[in-house]
C-alpha cells in the first residue's frame, strides 16, 4: 500500500518543476511546455501552463498561443504575448504587461502597474497603481484604493471604484482616476 502511493505521489508531481526562490516558499511551475529559471516561468506554443508562487516574488511570459496562470502574495511580473490567454492574483508591487491580442484577467495589489497593448482584452481588479491602455486594447478596470488609468484615442475603458463599483472621476481627456487626480 506504501509503494501504491508513493507512486502515485510520485506521478501527481512529475509535471510540477520546482523554481528558485527569493527567501519565501520556493516557486512551482506545472504544465507542458512550462520552463522554470529562477523565479521566472515561461509557456509557449499553446501550452497550459501554472505558476504557484505561495509567498515568493515570481515572474511570467507566456507566449505563441499558451494559457497561462500564476499566483502569489508578493509581487508578480507577467508578460502576456501574441494570441495567449494570461490571468493571475499578485500582491503589492505587481507588473502586469499584456501585447499584441492577448486575453488578460489579473487581480492585484496596491503599488501595481498594468500596460495593454495593440489589440489586448484586460480585466484589471487593482487595490492601487496605475493602468495604460494602449492603441486599441480593450480595458475593464475595478480599482478598490488609488489609482489611474490612462486610455489612449482608440482604446476601449470602462473604470469603475470601489467594491459597490461607483464610476471613476474623468481628470482630463481619457485619464481616469479613483482618488485624487
Amino acid at each position: 500500500m506504501k509503494l501504491g502511493s508513493i507512486a502515485l505521489l510520485s506521478i501527481a508531481l512529475a509535471g510540477a518543476t520546482a523554481c528558485g526562490s527569493d527567501g519565501g516558499s520556493a516557486p512551482t511551475c506545472t504544465g507542458t511546455g512550462c520552463v522554470c529559471v529562477d523565479t521566472a516561468c515561461s509557456c509557449t506554443a499553446g501550452a497550459d501552463c501554472k505558476a504557484e508562487c505561495f509567498d515568493s516574488a515570481c515572474a511570467f511570459a507566456c507566449t505563441t498561443a499558451a494559457k497561462c496562470e500564476g499566483k502569489t502574495t508578493d509581487a508578480l511580473t507577467a508578460t502576456c504575448n501574441d494570441t495567449s490567454m494570461c490571468k493571475g492574483e499578485g500582491g503589492d508591487s505587481s507588473t502586469v504587461t499584456c501585447n499584441a491580442m492577448s486575453n488578460c484577467d489579473f487581480k492585484l495589489g496596491a503599488m501595481s502597474t498594468v500596460v495593454c497593448n495593440a489589440d489586448s482584452t484586460c480585466k484589471i481588479q487593482v487595490d492601487g497603481g496605475t493602468i495604460a491602455c494602449n492603441e486599441t486594447s480593450g480595458c475593464n478596470v475595478k480599482c478598490l484604493g488609488n489609482c489611474k488609468t490612462t486610455c489612449a484615442t482608440g482604446a476601449e475603458c470602462a473604470v469603475t471604484c470601489g467594491d459597490p463599483g461607483t464610476a471613476a472621476t474623468m481628470c482630463s481627456t481619457g485619464v481616469f482616476a479613483c482618488g485624487p487626480c
